[in-house]
Parts: structure tokens; sequence; C-alpha cells
């Protein structure tokens, strides 16, 4: 059992060493051993002819990414779906676009996943479907992503299925948030001073600003000057404490 692993693992070495050789021969110009690899079946070397072709041959870059895309390759999917989009190396195909998008974020990929949810509420490449936009933002946000989450947020908040859920879109808001996505701190300090979800708290909006202007964004920076020359001493003081409090999670 042990020597079998040890052939195995000394094929698996053998076969990344030929692959590396086959990605230098390709950049040097000499494509002829990833071709070889290429058409014997092996996923990385159509990968590596993609990629390597992609500035000198386009067309014949889509042709070898499609390959590896057929072949279930994450990467390859996410490109030809930009080649597609763009006209690049293809006729340029929204339609197509979008089922390779779709492919890769059935894959779990997150940013395939929030791409394609935007498609689907603008009906890009697909025809027009909130409920599959929402659905597709939401396994984005689900991983974790602090972009995907204000998004999903704001679709909740904003209702775009037909059913706004605005304190459970806040909530999201808040997990981007707190994890320093300046542009969730900005929403909530927004909201929150306009009184969006209840009454106007311009404690919980400063700290909101302020953390985003600590941070380097110049909109809260230009806020947080005003919105303290409205607040009283104690509330300055308790949204300075909120602010020292505040951690990323």
């Amino acid at each position: 059992m042990i020597l079998i692993l040890y052939v195995l693992l000394m094929g698996a070495a053998a076969a990344r060493a030929d692959i590396g050789s086959a990605r230098t021969a390709l950049f040097e110009g000499n494509p002829a051993e990833a071709i070889r690899l290429a058409t014997a079946g092996d996923l990385a070397a159509k990968l590596a002819l993609g990629e390597a072709y992609l500035t000198r041959d386009p067309a014949r870059a889509a042709t070898w990414m499609r390959k590896a895309a057929v072949a279930v390759s994450l990467s390859a999917q996410i490109m030809l779906s930009q080649l597609y989009d763009g006209g690049t190396g293809v006729t340029q195909d929204p339609a197509e676009s979008t089922r390779w998008l779709e492919a890769a974020a059935k894959q779990g990929d997150a940013d395939s996943q929030l791409s394609l949810g935007a498609r689907y509420l603008q009906g890009q490449g697909v025809k027009a479907d909130s409920g599959a936009a929402l659905m597709w933002i939401e396994k984005a946000a689900r991983q974790g992503g602090p972009d995907a989450q204000m998004q999903y947020g704001a679709a909740l908040a904003n209702g775009i299925d037909g059913s706004p859920r605005p304190e459970e879109g806040l909530k999201w808001i808040v997990r981007a948030a707190d994890q320093g996505y300046v542009e969730a701190m900005m929403t909530l300090g927004t909201v929150t001073i306009q009184g969006n979800f209840g009454e106007p708290d311009p404690v919980l909006a400063y700290k909101w600003f302020r953390l985003a202007a600590d941070l380097g964004d110049d909109r809260a920076m230009g806020i947080v000057p005003r919105l303290a020359a409205q607040m009283t001493p104690e509330q300055i003081a308790g949204a300075r404490k909120l602010v020292r409090e505040w951690t990323p999670k």
C-alpha cells in the first residue's frame, strides 16, 4: 500500500513538473509540449494554453479556454465568460457569457455568484428575474464577503423581489461594516442620521462616519465635523466611546 502511494505521488510530481515545463516552453514561444499534454487531456495544460495565447492570439486562446471550461475548470469558465462579454477572440455574446458565468457560480465562486445576481437583476444575457437575482446574491453573501453582504442587505431592504425586508437587510449591512467595509459604514451612517429605521440617532451615525473617516474615506472626513457641530458634548463623548470599542469582526 505504501509503495503504491509512493508511486502515485511520484506520478503526480512528474505531472506537475511536466506542466511546469510546458508553461515555461509556452512563454518561450514553444507550445509543442503544452499542446501534447492538452491534447492528451491535461486540464492544466489547456488552461495554460488559453492564458498564454490571450494577448497574442485571442481566438486560439478562446478555443483552449473553452476546452478547459468544458472540463470544468473554474478559472477557464470565468475567463471564457469575460471573453464572450467583451467579444475578445469570440463574437460578443451576452447570453453565452452569462451561461459560463453561471457555470462558475454553480461551482461556488462568490464573485461569479454576485455578478450573476446583478445580471439576473438587469436582464443582461438572461431574462430578468429578481427572485433568481436575490438567490445568487444571497449565496455570495453567505460566503462572507463584505461587498456581497452589503449588496444583499441593500437588495433585501429595497425589496428587489417585491418584498422589502429593511430590518433583515440592515443586519447584513452591519455585517459588512463590521468587517471594515467603508461603503457599508457610510450607508449605516446615512440611514441612521436620516432615521430610516426609527428616530435619527446622531451618536450611532457619528460612530459609523468616524470609522469610515479613520479608514481614509474623504466623504466621511467632511461629514464628521459638520455632524459633531450639531451634537451635544455628551453625545460626542458617547459616540467616541462607541468608536473606541469597535473592533472588526
